[in-house]
């Protein structure tokens, strides 16, 4: 079963006889694809160039695993090979991250900080923070599928909006600087510095932004990552109390949220997930909209956007190999269900114009 604000798509559809036939769509298609210009290589750049990076990563891990609960700082050393085969290490910081998921993962997220002297010398510009999703549960098969299926909702939405944070896969070799026998190997993928998205949207990060009202967000921006969490199946963000949102300050003083952290989607489908006891979500299944929109023909324009990216978006994860068959069936078939939801909209409008005749 799917919700829409506490409403079937189609009743929603239905608000006003005459919402559709007598309102043009203010949101323009270009709107939405606008990508803004971005200057000098980083390092997300250089490692982009291949598919899955291959590093290593060593730390005193026993020390952070037993320090979860604080924001220490690890010194850590990363190794790894560029598109041309040359070794880059550099010298870096590490941290646990995350609220949830360093309580119930057995290897946390990491907080990963370059040297921007380091990055500079390297010829690269000085986005030096990124964060590391790392496989959470002992599981190492479980572990996989998890990351690759949340890095795909990253890789949905880049395809969706520019607006939205790059990520790159890896493939990370855990080395415990204290014991060269302790080490393990796991996937992972890397999230653009906050910094660098800022620079490539020409906004600034707004801190503190909590208890924004909705004439706060720039519209075109708003519909798209409200109706993005809506098509992944995720309810655990809000736009009020910045979870797991980033907002933007754009030169216009509108805001631009920036999604991130899907692990509680359905389209993941992390095992511990739960639902919304906020919006009264019956099931972890279940598809709630949190956005602002209060009535179908405020997302007509953006509905319309979706439409026309559903191949793009199938292709993305049919072709996405690293995963498992089975697996891209299963998201395929969800993507499916989204896909008939905004359906009933045209049907709906179509039967409004019939009954006006």
């Amino acid at each position: 079963m799917t919700r829409f604000r506490h409403l079937n798509l189609l009743a929603f559809a239905f608000v006003g006889l005459f919402a559709f036939t007598s309102c043009v769509p203010s949101l323009a298609m270009e709107d939405l694809e606008q990508l803004a210009p971005h200057s000098g290589q980083s390092l997300l750049d250089q490692l982009s160039q291949q598919q899955v990076v291959k590093m290593t990563l060593t730390a005193n891990f026993d020390s952070l695993l037993q320090n979860r609960n604080t924001n220490n700082q690890y010194p850590a050393v990363l190794h790894y090979e560029d598109e041309h085969g040359i070794e880059q290490t550099y010298n870096i910081s590490i941290r646990p991250r995350g609220k949830f998921r360093r309580k119930i993962c057995d290897f946390p997220p990491l907080k990963l900080n370059f040297s921007k002297d380091e990055l500079e010398a390297a010829g690269l510009a000085p986005f030096d923070n990124f964060k590391l999703v790392t496989q959470c549960l002992e599981d190492a098969q479980l572990s996989k599928r998890l990351v690759l299926r949340e890095y795909l909702a990253y890789k949905m939405l880049n395809e969706l909006t520019p607006n939205s944070y790059r990520v790159q896969l890896v493939k990370i070799t855990y080395q415990d600087q204290k014991n060269e026998r302790n080490k393990t190997m796991r996937w992972g993928f890397l999230i653009e510095d906050g910094d660098e998205l800022a620079a490539r949207m020409k906004c600034e990060e707004c801190k503190n932004c909590m208890g924004r009202t909705a004439e706060s967000f720039s519209l075109p921006h708003e519909r798209i990552a409200s109706l993005f969490e809506y098509m992944i199946g995720n309810s655990d963000w809000s736009l009020i109390m910045n979870r797991n949102i980033t907002l933007f300050s754009r030169p216009d003083g509108t805001l631009v949220p920036v999604p991130y952290d899907f692990d509680f989607s359905r389209f993941t489908g992390a095992p511990y997930m739960r639902p919304n006891a906020e919006y009264h979500q019956t099931g972890a299944m279940e598809r709630i909209f949190m956005g602002e929109a209060t009535s179908a023909q405020e997302l007509y324009a953006t509905i319309a956007y979706f439409k026309s990216k559903k191949s793009t978006l199938t292709n993305l994860v049919m072709n996405f190999n690293l995963l498992e068959e089975e697996d891209r069936q299963e998201l395929v078939q969800y993507l499916d269900t989204f896909y008939l939801d905004i359906a009933s909209i045209d049907k709906a409008q179509q039967a409004m114009f019939m009954a006006s005749e």
